[in-house]
């Protein structure tokens, strides 16, 4: 994960999205009721959330790179996520839905992120843990000042105070940290055993792929930083110069925020791309 920065929300976010919110908040106080029983949920508007200027200012802001997972994200395989629900959220990873969702932020931009849908529907879907749950929003007037999320918040938080990486594998610092990799698939099979999860066929199928691909790209960059290191050693010809500053390039661009597994590459070049014997 990398920190995500925003800039201003886009005006028709702001506008409509308030206006809307307005609304759904009137309707929850005159059938409560309805609600809280899921008899009527709330559809959040996709022409609001998911509208153009949303999708290209996270699209910007985030390099076109899931908010969780990192790989790259095209408008075919990404979806406008909510990182506080806003249908329905369930305690429990794969458990059961409970309402109403974060209705009342299903239009603000603090709650808005670009995610690959597997993370978001696969993964994530309505599950969001807290650490106490007496303290969830809709017990207490709708304030999320008192809950703690289990999940790393890509704007809030500091992704590289939470999650860090050994070679091409994350571990959490913390246990948000941990509990992020876990639930949403980002790690291992072996994340998932340290808290009992039951990951189904589709869920072992997407870690195994993703940390397939990202092992061939670590891979790949650690051979280059190796052969850095030794033409550093040795006294260069002009082209020989230009092909280290060349490969030097390469591990300079896979650190930045537009790079998939960024994070990765940063933590690989802080440890010199040691390799990890408790892996």
């Amino acid at each position: 994960m990398i920190k995500i920065t925003k800039d201003v929300a886009p005006e028709k976010l702001i506008k409509n999205g308030s206006a809307q919110t307005i609304i759904d908040l009137k309707e929850y106080s005159n059938n409560k009721a309805k609600y809280d029983s899921g008899v009527s949920k709330f559809e959040a508007l996709n022409t609001i959330y998911n509208s153009d200027s949303v999708r290209e200012t996270l699209e910007s802001v985030q390099k076109n790179k899931c908010c969780y997972c990192e790989t790259k994200s095209t408008r075919s395989n990404s979806d406008v996520e909510h990182f506080r629900p806003k249908a329905a959220y369930s305690s429990d990873f794969k458990g059961k839905s409970m309402y109403p969702g974060y209705f009342w932020l299903a239009y603000d931009w603090d709650n808005l992120f670009l995610a690959c849908q597997v993370c978001n529907q696969i993964f994530k879907n309505d599950f969001f843990p807290i650490e106490i749950e007496h303290t969830r929003a809709q017990l207490n007037d709708f304030k999320i000042d008192n809950e703690v999320s289990l999940f790393v918040h890509p704007s809030k938080d500091e992704p590289e105070d939470e999650i860090e990486y050994r070679e091409s594998l994350p571990f959490g610092k913390t246990e948000k940290g941990k509990k992020t990799i876990a639930y949403l698939g980002f790690g291992s099979l072996e994340h998932g055993k340290e808290f009992g999860i039951e990951y189904s066929k589709k869920h072992k199928i997407r870690i195994n792929r993703l940390f397939e691909e990202r092992e061939i790209f670590y891979r790949e960059k650690a051979q280059i930083y190796k052969t850095i290191k030794l033409l550093e050693a040795k006294e260069l010809d002009s082209e020989g110069t230009q092909v280290l500053n060349e490969l030097k390039n390469i591990i300079h661009n896979a650190q930045e925020v537009h790079s998939e597994w960024s994070s990765m590459i940063k933590c690989a070049v802080r440890n010199g791309f040691n390799e990890f014997s408790n892996l």
